[in-house]
């Protein structure tokens, strides 16, 4: 039968602890302290120093404006008050809650901590040390207030007493009045998630570590006084019992020193007062190892300081979130942002040294003199203007020979300036300090898209920052708050908002803002402003682009500007205002002369219509009498035609009528003639 491996000892888990610790501390401390250092000496101007005594001190800030323009952009984005990342809805949790717990999330980082000055500092560090940690977890605080009550009857004394947040409540009996008098506590329950920046030389981990969460061992060494060690619970007895360490080493490291070198930091401090006041070095470290019979590897928080274990107890996570602006894949520690232009700044500071000592030598130059030749050597040293210096002869004076300054000085400069922004991603035109920018040729849009380009390298370094801190920042405030059930009343756009963290279940990811380009979201709120007004005045949108729409849409532009309280100024669901009177009174009064006038204008328009209608009839009835008149004509010219007719054919017949009696005359003639013709011819007597 197989033996169940025992639990470990004390001394066991300290002497496993303590040798994960050394390692990080000695890798940490011969590499990356010396780097850091160096990067601080050159961020505050100290290096490179003169190589000489009388040369000109001039230091190049290329490393002070590459790492503070960065800063200043993601600063500017994640610092802005803005959401940029949001918890997304699914079965366990409805889009309401989710945007609860997206306005806790930021309430705790940015009004219950310092989330500013956090990310300010997180940000710094990743920038000038590789890496950026921060510290969260839940802090437990109470705070108690002393009361004083006199004159209460029994039941009112019973009823404070009864108080949930009362504590050490003592009451006398007055006698002579009946009532009580005495005096309480009230403990206020102040807990809530706590933000701590950690300091490059106090974040420890295990050189071969990729992430916080797959690191075997990573913990935080900070000085602390014996009594801030008691006021966290740790036993008093325990505590005043550890033998005095050099904690100097870490308050006075030489990277300290050169961060506080500005502000005259001195490594000599006064001895302590007192032994409560007696700093040692606090050791919180995360190691994950079987400590317990066959429970398997777990992750134990395990406190100590010198060789005293002061608490230890079982945890899930790490409470450490990292920033790397520069990661480098499969290494906890990325490039260093800030190092990388030290070598510009070496070169620049030596042209530039070079250009002002020339410039010196030139003004004031070096003279080649004649022993003896001077009255009074004094007259050439004191180089003032329009000085007179006495010669005993005319060649006693002659200056040195001075080489002009290389010409190609000042493109190598050029070059260096184009080579940093290379490196840096951080170029004259993001920063809005290129001349060339605007002009005649460029427009707005073709300088917004040139910005855009040159801050990818920008771009990328706000992503991993939205990533890999913002996003699990909050994710860990919202554990947070989950397991220890925070109820509270927050304030958000000047309305209360109830938080019940116990109805929430534990978030996994979040969804990322697209505009996290330094001025992106200007260019977005424009453009969504230029949308706005093409479809406020679309007549055919009329319908689909309702009020609704209209206020939501505002309300993105709003947000993309920085306003979070747009809901103060607009308000969808408000009534319809009331009328002024005034303008009431005048809109009437202007109806009724619009309906005095309309009617008039009706009147007009008809009497115009009866005239026309009475035009219309004229019209009509002259058609009619023209037409009967015509009819008239008709008739009368045909009953003339045929009396013409008539009277013709009557003539003819009577014509007619004529011929045949002359004709009858004239048969009655040729009878007649006949006849005669045919007797005898009378006989006349002769006489």
């Amino acid at each position: 039968m197989a033996k169940k491996p025992a639990t470990l000892t004390e001394a066991e888990i300290f002497a496993k602890v303590d040798a994960k610790k050394q390692n990080s501390v000695g890798w940490f401390d011969s590499r990356l302290a010396r780097e850091r250092e160096r990067v601080t000496r050159y961020l505050n101007g100290e290096l490179p120093k003169r190589q000489s005594e009388g040369s000109s001190s001039y230091v190049s800030s290329d490393v002070y404006d590459s790492v503070e323009m960065q800063r200043s952009q993601l600063l500017e984005v994640f610092a802005g008050g803005e959401h940029i990342a949001q918890f997304d809805p699914d079965q366990d949790m409805n889009a309401e809650m989710c945007r609860v717990a997206t306005e806790y999330a930021s309430y705790t980082i940015f009004r219950l901590n310092e989330g500013y000055n956090i990310f300010n500092s997180v940000i710094f560090d990743g920038l000038t040390a590789r890496a950026g940690v921060a510290k969260v977890y839940w802090d437990e605080r109470y705070e108690t207030k002393e009361e004083t009550f006199e004159g209460l009857s029994f039941e009112d004394a019973h009823a404070l007493a009864a108080q949930e947040d009362v504590h050490d409540f003592e009451a006398d009996l007055d006698e002579a009045t009946g009532s009580f008098k005495g005096t309480l506590s009230r403990k206020k329950d102040c807990s809530c998630v706590r933000i701590d920046e950690v300091a490059p030389e106090e974040f420890l981990i295990e050189p071969l570590a990729t992430s916080v969460r797959k690191a075997t061992y990573c913990g935080h060494r900070t000085p602390k006084t014996r009594a801030e060690l008691i006021d966290m619970g740790h036993d008093k007895a325990k505590v005043m019992a550890i033998p005095s360490d050099d904690a100097k080493e870490l308050m006075f490291s030489p990277e300290v020193l050169a961060r506080q070198q500005q502000v005259g930091a001195s490594d000599q401090t006064d001895d302590p007062v007192q032994q409560e006041l007696e700093y040692l070095v606090y050791y919180e470290s995360y190691i994950r190892m079987d400590m317990k019979d066959g429970k398997g590897v777990r992750l134990y928080k395990i406190c100590h300081a010198g060789q005293t274990i002061l608490d230890t107890q079982e945890v899930d996570k790490a409470p450490f979130i990292a920033y790397i602006p520069l990661p480098i894949p499969h290494v906890f520690y990325g490039n260093n942002f800030a190092a990388r232009v030290i070598h510009t700044q070496n070169a620049r500071t030596v042209l530039y040294r070079g250009v002002l000592d020339h410039t010196a030598i030139t003004t004031n130059s070096r003279y080649m003199v004649v022993n003896g030749g001077l009255m009074n050597p004094r007259e050439l040293l004191d180089n003032r203007l329009g000085g007179i210096v006495n010669v005993r002869r005319p060649d006693s004076v002659q200056p040195f020979q001075q080489n002009p300054l290389n010409p190609y000085v000042f493109n190598v400069l050029q070059l260096l300036s184009d080579n940093n922004d290379k490196s840096t991603g951080i170029s004259a035109l993001s920063q809005g300090l290129n001349k060339d920018a605007i002009s005649s040729q460029n427009s707005q849009g073709l300088v917004d898209n040139m910005m855009k380009a040159s801050g990818q390298r920008g771009k990328i370094m706000a992503r991993n920052f939205a990533v890999n801190f913002l996003v699990p920042l909050m994710l860990e405030v919202v554990r947070l708050a989950i397991i220890h059930k925070d109820k509270r009343v927050i304030e958000v756009a000047g309305q209360p908002l109830n938080i019940d963290a116990e109805q929430w279940a534990e978030r996994t990811t979040c969804s990322i803002s697209q505009h996290l380009g330094y001025g992106e979201k200007d260019m977005a709120a424009n453009e969504l402003g230029q949308g706005y007004q093409m479809m406020a005045k679309d007549p055919g949108l009329g319908n689909m682009f309702g009020p609704q729409q209209r206020f939501a849409m505002l309300k993105d532009v709003a947000k993309l500007k920085g306003f979070n309280n747009f809901a103060n100024y607009l308000d969808p669901k408000a009534p319809p205002p009331q009328p002024d009177p005034i303008k009431v009174q005048e809109v009437q009064a202007k109806t009724t002369s619009a309906q005095a006038s309309m009617l008039t204008a009706q009147t007009k328009q008809q009497d115009a219509n009866r005239l026309y209608s009475l035009d219309q009839t004229k019209v009509a009835q002259n058609a009619a009498q023209l037409h009967l008149t015509a009819l008239d004509h008709d008739r009368t010219h045909d009953r003339q035609d045929m009396e013409t007719a008539a009277r013709v054919q009557q003539g003819e017949e009577q014509l007619e009528i004529e011929r045949e009696k002359i004709k009858a005359q004239e048969r009655t003639a040729m009878r007649n003639a006949a006849v005669k013709a045919s007797q005898p011819k009378p006989q006349h007597p002769r006489g």
